[in-house]
């Protein structure tokens, strides 16, 4: 459980860089950083002049992330990994499995591109990639496992869906495969940050660490070390194994740093903590509910303007994001931003995504110019 609520939402918009006077409903893609990212940086740079001592303090920052991310996705710390970006992330994952020909992985059509197309790649080895395809915007869970068989070696799904905004119910996918030996690769990138993550109901959680989290282009694998005890990523680093009786021998490490080859990112290990101390002043539950107010509006108002939603109107199916298809959707986003109004418009869909500093005045404000934004197409 996330701690209680300790600050009032929504977030002060003075707490980020460059968002005052503005409309940003496009989280999905970019948020601004918070301004004590500037006192982060400049702690990185002070021990990064520190030489030996200093470079030791970066690596004690990356241990109080993982501290922190342990925290918020019910892991614990040893599980964390820390990469370059959530596609390297899932490629440690698709990496450590012995695949044979005959194998096959499952993966809704609808879902993000870095998962579809690292699993496209297993194709050369003679692994099915079976994809299973939407009833229109929504990706139902029984179509999942009926894709599934005893051949099946891995599952992708994203908790949040990147292109129509679907949150998935993990834990009830995950008890559906009990008994199975697929594993179960959950991507967080649009739920981590904004709504629960328990990493302990699947084997592997990756996430990108640059859009709810607040973070910067940094990734993140969560290894369920109870369930997946045999994990070993394809590949090794000074950083991630320990040395073995001769030069050319090695063990990997216990934990997750087995996945980090080489340094972590040490400047964005700086910039996280404080990221995830900030929301964790606000508490996850209270941002869940916050979002979910301002998405259920989202999907309200464009429900009434006759546009084809593809974002599921129950709350329980949604997080922060919510979307509705639009052939001129880059177009539309440049004439919105042109107000200081900011969404994310790509994939023939336009997307808005609340945070925590998004308003009800702030959604109120688009709906009311949007007709106007579509009428200039």
């Amino acid at each position: 459980m996330s701690p209680p609520s300790i600050r009032p939402l929504p977030a002060p918009k003075s707490d980020f860089i460059g968002l005052e006077g503005k409309i940003h409903l496009s989280t999905g893609g970019e948020p601004p950083l918070l301004k004590v990212h500037r006192d982060a940086f400049e702690r990185f740079a002070a021990d990064k002049a520190a030489g030996f001592d200093g470079y030791w303090r970066h690596w004690e920052e990356v241990d109080e992330a993982r501290k922190a991310l342990a925290r918020m996705t019910q892991a614990e710390p040893g599980d964390i990994g820390l990469l370059g970006n959530a596609s390297e992330a899932i490629m440690r994952v698709v990496s450590s499995i012995d695949w044979q020909a005959g194998d096959n992985v499952v993966v809704p059509a609808l879902d993000y591109a870095s998962g579809r197309f690292a699993l496209a790649s297993l194709k050369a080895s003679g692994v099915e990639v079976r994809l299973v395809p939407g009833r229109g915007w929504w990706i139902e869970r029984d179509d999942i496992l009926a894709a599934c068989d005893d051949r099946t070696r891995l599952i992708y799904v994203s908790q949040v869906n990147a292109l129509t905004g679907q949150h998935h119910d993990v834990a009830a996918l995950s008890g559906r495969l009990d008994g199975s030996d697929a594993a179960l690769m959950v991507d967080a990138s649009h739920a981590l940050g904004v709504v629960p993550v328990d990493a302990r109901a699947s084997d592997f959680v990756v996430s990108c660490c640059y859009k709810f989290l607040l973070g910067i282009h940094d990734g993140i694998l969560v290894w369920n070390r109870r369930r997946r005890p045999d994990f070993a990523p394809s590949g090794a680093g000074w950083a991630s194994a320990t040395a073995g009786d001769t030069p050319a021998d090695y063990q990997l490490k216990p934990d997750a740093r087995r996945v980090e080859f080489g340094n972590a990112g040490h400047l964005g290990a700086y910039l996280l903590r404080d990221s995830l101390a900030y929301l964790e002043s606000f508490g996850i539950d209270a941002i869940a509910a916050h979002t979910r107010a301002l998405s259920g509006r989202l999907i309200a108002g464009m429900t009434d303007l006759g546009l084809d939603v593809m974002t599921p109107a129950a709350a329980a199916h949604r997080a922060g994001n919510a979307a509705f298809a639009y052939s001129d959707a880059e177009g539309l986003t440049r004439r919105a931003a042109a107000e200081d109004v900011f969404v994310w418009g790509d994939n023939g869909r336009l997307r808005m995504s609340a945070h925590l500093f998004a308003t009800a005045a702030d959604v109120e404000t688009f709906l009311e110019r949007l007709p106007r934004y579509l009428a200039s197409n």
